[in-house]
Protein backbone atom coordinates (compact mmCIF):
# COMPACT_ATOMS: atom_id res chain seq x y z
CA UNK A 1 0.00 0.00 0.00
CA UNK A 2 1.04 3.82 -1.01
CA UNK A 3 2.43 6.17 1.92
CA UNK A 4 1.13 9.17 2.48
CA UNK A 5 1.35 11.53 -0.57
CA UNK A 6 4.45 12.37 -1.50
CA UNK A 7 6.29 16.05 -3.17
CA UNK A 8 7.19 14.41 -6.08
CA UNK A 9 10.18 14.93 -8.54
CA UNK A 10 13.11 16.32 -6.39
CA UNK A 11 14.93 17.24 -10.02
CA UNK A 12 13.26 20.58 -10.28
CA UNK A 13 10.78 22.59 -9.09
CA UNK A 14 7.31 22.23 -11.14
CA UNK A 15 5.84 25.04 -12.61
CA UNK A 16 2.23 23.03 -12.04
CA UNK A 17 0.42 21.53 -9.35
CA UNK A 18 -1.00 18.68 -11.42
CA UNK A 19 -1.55 17.08 -15.03
CA UNK A 20 -4.74 15.95 -16.66
CA UNK A 21 -4.57 13.49 -19.09
CA UNK A 22 -7.68 12.46 -20.69
CA UNK A 23 -10.49 13.25 -23.57
CA UNK A 24 -11.64 16.61 -24.50
CA UNK A 25 -14.91 17.03 -26.18
CA UNK A 26 -17.69 19.68 -27.09
CA UNK A 27 -21.15 18.58 -25.06
CA UNK A 28 -24.47 19.70 -26.42
CA UNK A 29 -26.99 19.58 -23.82
CA UNK A 30 -30.52 18.89 -24.43
CA UNK A 31 -33.33 19.25 -22.48
CA UNK A 32 -36.39 17.31 -23.00
CA UNK A 33 -39.08 17.46 -20.74
CA UNK A 34 -41.31 15.48 -22.63
CA UNK A 35 -39.13 12.00 -22.17
CA UNK A 36 -40.36 9.06 -20.38
CA UNK A 37 -38.55 6.97 -17.82
CA UNK A 38 -39.17 3.66 -17.50
CA UNK A 39 -37.75 1.30 -14.69
CA UNK A 40 -37.07 -2.47 -15.48
CA UNK A 41 -36.86 -4.73 -11.67
CA UNK A 42 -34.66 -6.94 -11.15
CA UNK A 43 -33.96 -9.42 -7.77
CA UNK A 44 -30.57 -7.86 -8.02
CA UNK A 45 -30.87 -4.48 -9.09
CA UNK A 46 -33.24 -1.94 -11.17
CA UNK A 47 -32.67 -0.69 -15.06
CA UNK A 48 -34.05 2.40 -16.22
CA UNK A 49 -34.48 3.70 -19.66
CA UNK A 50 -35.21 7.28 -20.79
CA UNK A 51 -37.49 6.97 -23.53
CA UNK A 52 -38.88 8.92 -26.30
CA UNK A 53 -41.61 7.99 -28.74
CA UNK A 54 -40.89 6.58 -31.73
CA UNK A 55 -41.53 8.39 -34.67
CA UNK A 56 -42.82 11.34 -32.70
CA UNK A 57 -41.45 15.15 -33.45
CA UNK A 58 -40.17 16.33 -29.82
CA UNK A 59 -39.99 19.42 -28.44
CA UNK A 60 -36.85 20.13 -27.44
CA UNK A 61 -36.66 23.38 -24.04
CA UNK A 62 -33.21 24.57 -24.43
CA UNK A 63 -30.18 23.78 -26.00
CA UNK A 64 -26.94 24.32 -24.66
CA UNK A 65 -22.74 23.98 -25.52
CA UNK A 66 -20.08 23.56 -23.20
CA UNK A 67 -16.74 21.88 -22.81
CA UNK A 68 -16.94 17.83 -21.74
CA UNK A 69 -14.85 14.59 -21.23
CA UNK A 70 -13.96 13.50 -17.74
CA UNK A 71 -10.52 15.13 -17.92
CA UNK A 72 -11.31 17.96 -18.86
CA UNK A 73 -14.12 18.13 -16.18
CA UNK A 74 -11.81 17.47 -14.00
CA UNK A 75 -9.27 19.87 -15.12
CA UNK A 76 -11.60 22.94 -15.13
CA UNK A 77 -12.62 21.79 -11.28
CA UNK A 78 -8.87 21.91 -10.47
CA UNK A 79 -8.18 24.89 -11.72
CA UNK A 80 -11.29 26.69 -10.75
CA UNK A 81 -9.77 25.52 -7.29
CA UNK A 82 -6.83 27.21 -7.72
CA UNK A 83 -4.31 24.75 -9.00
CA UNK A 84 -2.32 25.01 -11.78
CA UNK A 85 -3.33 22.91 -14.13
CA UNK A 86 -2.24 21.51 -17.19
CA UNK A 87 -3.90 19.49 -19.51
CA UNK A 88 -2.89 16.88 -22.28
CA UNK A 89 -5.63 15.66 -24.60
CA UNK A 90 -6.05 15.38 -28.35
CA UNK A 91 -9.31 17.33 -30.52
CA UNK A 92 -9.56 18.40 -34.17
CA UNK A 93 -8.32 21.15 -36.47
CA UNK A 94 -11.98 22.21 -36.20
CA UNK A 95 -14.52 24.60 -34.25
CA UNK A 96 -15.62 22.33 -32.01
CA UNK A 97 -11.92 21.91 -31.01
CA UNK A 98 -11.47 25.78 -30.81
CA UNK A 99 -13.88 26.00 -28.70
CA UNK A 100 -12.41 23.68 -26.45
CA UNK A 101 -9.69 25.10 -26.37
CA UNK A 102 -10.92 29.02 -25.45
CA UNK A 103 -12.60 27.82 -22.54
CA UNK A 104 -10.64 25.93 -21.34
CA UNK A 105 -8.01 28.57 -21.43
CA UNK A 106 -10.14 31.11 -20.06
CA UNK A 107 -10.28 28.76 -16.50
CA UNK A 108 -7.09 29.39 -16.45
CA UNK A 109 -5.89 25.75 -17.86
CA UNK A 110 -2.41 25.20 -20.10
CA UNK A 111 -3.36 23.79 -22.92
CA UNK A 112 0.06 24.21 -24.32
CA UNK A 113 0.17 20.14 -25.23
CA UNK A 114 -3.06 19.44 -26.27
CA UNK A 115 -2.39 17.96 -29.75
CA UNK A 116 -4.34 18.90 -32.68
CA UNK A 117 -5.66 15.94 -35.55
CA UNK A 118 -5.71 16.73 -39.25
CA UNK A 119 -7.60 13.26 -39.51
CA UNK A 120 -10.22 13.66 -36.65
CA UNK A 121 -12.94 15.74 -35.71
CA UNK A 122 -13.34 16.85 -31.91
CA UNK A 123 -15.30 14.46 -29.52
CA UNK A 124 -18.86 15.20 -29.29
CA UNK A 125 -21.55 14.36 -26.81
CA UNK A 126 -24.96 15.01 -27.11
CA UNK A 127 -26.92 14.82 -23.85
CA UNK A 128 -30.11 14.39 -23.37
CA UNK A 129 -31.19 15.51 -20.05
CA UNK A 130 -34.63 14.14 -18.53
CA UNK A 131 -37.16 16.11 -16.17
CA UNK A 132 -35.06 14.73 -12.95
CA UNK A 133 -31.84 15.86 -14.23
CA UNK A 134 -30.53 12.20 -14.91
CA UNK A 135 -29.15 11.81 -18.46
CA UNK A 136 -27.80 9.56 -21.05
CA UNK A 137 -25.25 10.90 -23.38
CA UNK A 138 -24.80 9.77 -27.09
CA UNK A 139 -21.06 9.90 -27.77
CA UNK A 140 -19.00 10.34 -30.53
CA UNK A 141 -15.40 10.04 -29.09
CA UNK A 142 -13.42 10.86 -32.24
CA UNK A 143 -9.81 12.56 -31.62
CA UNK A 144 -10.28 12.60 -27.96
CA UNK A 145 -9.82 8.20 -28.11
CA UNK A 146 -6.40 8.76 -30.97
CA UNK A 147 -4.12 10.24 -28.23
CA UNK A 148 -0.91 8.02 -28.64
CA UNK A 149 1.97 7.36 -26.78
CA UNK A 150 4.49 9.57 -28.98
CA UNK A 151 2.23 12.45 -28.24
CA UNK A 152 2.19 12.37 -24.53
CA UNK A 153 5.08 15.26 -23.02
CA UNK A 154 7.13 12.59 -20.95
CA UNK A 155 9.47 14.86 -19.92
CA UNK A 156 6.78 17.67 -18.59
CA UNK A 157 5.06 14.76 -16.75
CA UNK A 158 8.12 13.57 -14.92
CA UNK A 159 8.43 17.20 -13.25
CA UNK A 160 4.79 17.21 -11.84
CA UNK A 161 4.02 16.19 -8.13
CA UNK A 162 0.53 15.12 -9.67
CA UNK A 163 -0.79 13.48 -12.28
CA UNK A 164 -4.87 12.48 -12.63
CA UNK A 165 -5.11 10.27 -16.00
CA UNK A 166 -9.20 9.37 -16.98
CA UNK A 167 -10.96 7.05 -18.58
CA UNK A 168 -9.33 6.21 -22.10
CA UNK A 169 -11.02 4.09 -25.20
CA UNK A 170 -9.75 3.14 -28.25
CA UNK A 171 -5.76 4.23 -29.72
CA UNK A 172 -5.30 5.79 -26.64
CA UNK A 173 -6.45 2.99 -23.94
CA UNK A 174 -2.81 1.48 -23.76
CA UNK A 175 -2.13 4.83 -21.93
CA UNK A 176 -3.75 4.74 -19.05
CA UNK A 177 -1.48 1.99 -17.43
CA UNK A 178 1.61 3.24 -19.32
CA UNK A 179 0.86 6.31 -17.54
CA UNK A 180 0.31 5.02 -14.43
CA UNK A 181 3.52 2.45 -14.40
CA UNK A 182 5.38 6.15 -15.47
CA UNK A 183 3.67 7.45 -12.25
CA UNK A 184 5.03 5.04 -10.32
CA UNK A 185 8.52 4.94 -11.50
CA UNK A 186 9.04 8.56 -11.27
CA UNK A 187 7.59 8.84 -7.56
CA UNK A 188 4.43 11.05 -9.09
CA UNK A 189 1.54 11.30 -6.99
CA UNK A 190 -1.58 9.58 -8.88
CA UNK A 191 -4.97 10.15 -9.57
CA UNK A 192 -7.11 7.67 -11.17
CA UNK A 193 -10.66 7.51 -12.85
CA UNK A 194 -10.83 4.30 -14.70
CA UNK A 195 -13.71 4.68 -17.63
CA UNK A 196 -16.05 1.63 -18.85
CA UNK A 197 -12.75 0.69 -21.12
CA UNK A 198 -10.07 -0.01 -18.18
CA UNK A 199 -13.41 -1.60 -16.09
CA UNK A 200 -13.56 -4.57 -18.63
CA UNK A 201 -10.01 -5.00 -18.45
CA UNK A 202 -11.11 -6.97 -15.06
CA UNK A 203 -8.96 -6.17 -11.85
CA UNK A 204 -6.40 -8.79 -13.24
CA UNK A 205 -6.11 -6.39 -16.17
CA UNK A 206 -6.29 -2.98 -14.15
CA UNK A 207 -4.41 -4.17 -10.97
CA UNK A 208 -1.04 -2.98 -12.53
CA UNK A 209 -2.20 0.24 -12.21
CA UNK A 210 -4.02 0.35 -8.89
CA UNK A 211 -0.48 -0.39 -7.36
CA UNK A 212 0.72 3.09 -8.18
CA UNK A 213 -2.34 4.82 -7.15
CA UNK A 214 -2.72 7.60 -4.69
CA UNK A 215 -6.38 8.68 -4.97
CA UNK A 216 -9.07 6.64 -6.92
CA UNK A 217 -12.39 8.00 -7.70
CA UNK A 218 -15.29 5.73 -8.67
CA UNK A 219 -19.46 5.46 -8.55
CA UNK A 220 -20.36 2.49 -6.52
CA UNK A 221 -21.50 0.55 -9.53
CA UNK A 222 -18.48 0.73 -10.61
CA UNK A 223 -16.34 -0.47 -7.56
CA UNK A 224 -18.43 -3.37 -7.75
CA UNK A 225 -17.79 -4.16 -11.28
CA UNK A 226 -14.23 -3.75 -10.81
CA UNK A 227 -13.94 -5.95 -7.75
CA UNK A 228 -16.25 -8.64 -8.69
CA UNK A 229 -18.01 -8.67 -5.66
CA UNK A 230 -21.55 -9.13 -5.62
CA UNK A 231 -24.04 -6.30 -4.21
CA UNK A 232 -25.27 -8.88 -1.90
CA UNK A 233 -24.55 -8.33 2.04
CA UNK A 234 -24.75 -3.94 1.92
CA UNK A 235 -22.08 -2.64 4.16
CA UNK A 236 -19.65 -6.12 4.07
CA UNK A 237 -19.20 -5.44 0.55
CA UNK A 238 -18.67 -2.25 0.84
CA UNK A 239 -16.04 -3.08 3.47
CA UNK A 240 -14.45 -5.85 1.38
CA UNK A 241 -14.39 -3.59 -2.16
CA UNK A 242 -12.51 -1.05 0.08
CA UNK A 243 -9.80 -3.32 1.94
CA UNK A 244 -9.59 -5.32 -1.98
CA UNK A 245 -8.42 -1.61 -3.24
CA UNK A 246 -6.53 -0.86 -0.62
CA UNK A 247 -4.57 -4.32 -0.98
CA UNK A 248 -3.84 -3.53 -4.21
CA UNK A 249 -2.07 -0.60 -4.03
CA UNK A 250 -4.58 1.92 -3.85
CA UNK A 251 -3.95 5.22 -0.62
CA UNK A 252 -7.10 6.89 -1.16
CA UNK A 253 -10.53 5.26 -2.41
CA UNK A 254 -13.30 7.52 -3.45
CA UNK A 255 -16.80 5.89 -4.06
CA UNK A 256 -19.70 7.94 -5.01
CA UNK A 257 -23.81 7.30 -5.25
CA UNK A 258 -25.10 10.11 -6.31
CA UNK A 259 -27.81 11.27 -4.35
CA UNK A 260 -27.11 8.55 -1.74
CA UNK A 261 -23.96 10.39 -0.87
CA UNK A 262 -20.32 8.95 -0.94
CA UNK A 263 -18.30 6.66 1.09
CA UNK A 264 -14.26 7.06 1.40
CA UNK A 265 -11.20 5.45 2.92
CA UNK A 266 -7.76 5.83 3.30
CA UNK A 267 -7.06 2.49 4.78
CA UNK A 268 -7.14 3.39 8.26
CA UNK A 269 -10.66 4.78 8.63
CA UNK A 270 -13.38 4.80 6.31
CA UNK A 271 -16.37 7.94 6.22
CA UNK A 272 -19.61 8.00 5.12
CA UNK A 273 -21.60 11.43 4.04
CA UNK A 274 -25.19 12.18 2.63
CA UNK A 275 -25.20 13.92 0.16
CA UNK A 276 -26.01 17.56 -0.23
CA UNK A 277 -30.18 18.35 -0.81
CA UNK A 278 -30.18 20.28 -3.62
CA UNK A 279 -32.68 20.56 -6.99
CA UNK A 280 -30.86 19.10 -10.31
CA UNK A 281 -30.78 20.87 -13.65
CA UNK A 282 -28.56 17.96 -14.99
CA UNK A 283 -26.07 15.21 -13.03
CA UNK A 284 -23.55 15.78 -16.25
CA UNK A 285 -20.04 16.46 -14.38
CA UNK A 286 -21.18 15.67 -10.94
CA UNK A 287 -18.62 13.12 -10.34
CA UNK A 288 -15.89 14.84 -12.48
CA UNK A 289 -16.67 18.32 -9.92
CA UNK A 290 -16.64 15.80 -6.89
CA UNK A 291 -13.26 14.64 -7.88
CA UNK A 292 -11.72 18.42 -8.53
CA UNK A 293 -13.05 19.15 -5.19
CA UNK A 294 -12.08 16.42 -3.11
CA UNK A 295 -8.33 15.85 -5.05
CA UNK A 296 -7.92 19.61 -4.43
CA UNK A 297 -8.54 19.16 -0.54
CA UNK A 298 -5.98 16.36 -0.32
CA UNK A 299 -3.37 18.08 -2.14
CA UNK A 300 -3.73 20.79 0.19
CA UNK A 301 -3.60 18.74 2.83
CA UNK A 302 -7.05 18.51 4.13
CA UNK A 303 -8.08 15.09 5.67
CA UNK A 304 -10.30 12.67 4.22
CA UNK A 305 -13.59 13.63 5.80
CA UNK A 306 -12.65 17.65 4.55
CA UNK A 307 -12.03 15.97 1.01
CA UNK A 308 -15.09 14.01 1.06
CA UNK A 309 -17.34 17.28 1.94
CA UNK A 310 -15.36 19.90 -0.23
CA UNK A 311 -16.14 17.34 -3.32
CA UNK A 312 -19.60 17.02 -2.84
CA UNK A 313 -20.41 20.59 -2.42
CA UNK A 314 -18.67 21.21 -5.97
CA UNK A 315 -20.91 18.30 -7.46
CA UNK A 316 -23.46 19.97 -5.80
CA UNK A 317 -22.83 23.42 -7.39
CA UNK A 318 -22.57 22.17 -10.68
CA UNK A 319 -25.60 19.84 -10.90
CA UNK A 320 -27.87 23.17 -10.56
CA UNK A 321 -27.33 23.80 -14.06
CA UNK A 322 -26.39 22.72 -17.28
CA UNK A 323 -23.00 21.72 -18.02
CA UNK A 324 -20.59 20.12 -16.07
CA UNK A 325 -17.87 23.58 -15.88
CA UNK A 326 -20.83 26.17 -15.19
CA UNK A 327 -21.14 25.47 -11.49
CA UNK A 328 -17.78 24.62 -10.40
CA UNK A 329 -16.59 26.48 -7.06
CA UNK A 330 -13.41 28.22 -6.33
CA UNK A 331 -11.53 26.83 -3.30
CA UNK A 332 -12.54 29.75 -0.66
CA UNK A 333 -16.45 29.01 -2.10
CA UNK A 334 -16.28 25.82 -1.03
CA UNK A 335 -14.82 26.89 2.05
CA UNK A 336 -17.25 29.28 2.75
CA UNK A 337 -20.58 26.57 1.59
CA UNK A 338 -18.60 23.80 3.99
CA UNK A 339 -18.66 26.34 7.06
CA UNK A 340 -22.61 26.83 6.75
CA UNK A 341 -23.66 23.55 5.59
CA UNK A 342 -24.43 20.30 7.28
CA UNK A 343 -23.89 17.02 5.37
CA UNK A 344 -27.26 15.64 4.66
CA UNK A 345 -29.11 19.15 4.72
CA UNK A 346 -29.97 21.43 1.54
CA UNK A 347 -27.28 22.95 -0.45
CA UNK A 348 -27.17 26.55 -1.20
CA UNK A 349 -28.47 28.02 -4.15
CA UNK A 350 -26.07 29.00 -6.31
CA UNK A 351 -25.90 32.75 -6.37
CA UNK A 352 -24.50 34.09 -9.99
CA UNK A 353 -20.91 34.92 -8.35
CA UNK A 354 -20.09 31.25 -8.10
CA UNK A 355 -20.53 30.94 -11.96
CA UNK A 356 -17.59 34.13 -12.82
CA UNK A 357 -15.21 32.95 -14.96
CA UNK A 358 -11.75 33.73 -14.64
Amino acid sequence: MRGAPHSGCAVSTPMFDIAVIGTATEDVFVKVPEARIIEVRHPDDTCAYLALEYGAKITVESLFLSVGGGSTNTAAGLARMGLKTLAVAKIGQDDEGNRVLSRLQSLGIDTSYFIRSAEHFTGLSVILTGFTGDRTILTYRGASAELREEEVPWEVLAGMPWMYVGAMSGTSAPLFLRLAEFAGDRGLNLALNPGSHQLRMGWEGLQPALEHCTALFLNKQEAYRLTGIAPRRGDQDEQEIFDLLHSAGCRYVFVTAGKDGVEASDGRQRQVLPAYRTRPVSTVGAGDAFAAGALTALIKGADLLTAMRLGSLNAASVVQSLGATEGLLTWEQANEWDRCTEPGGPCPERQAAALDRP
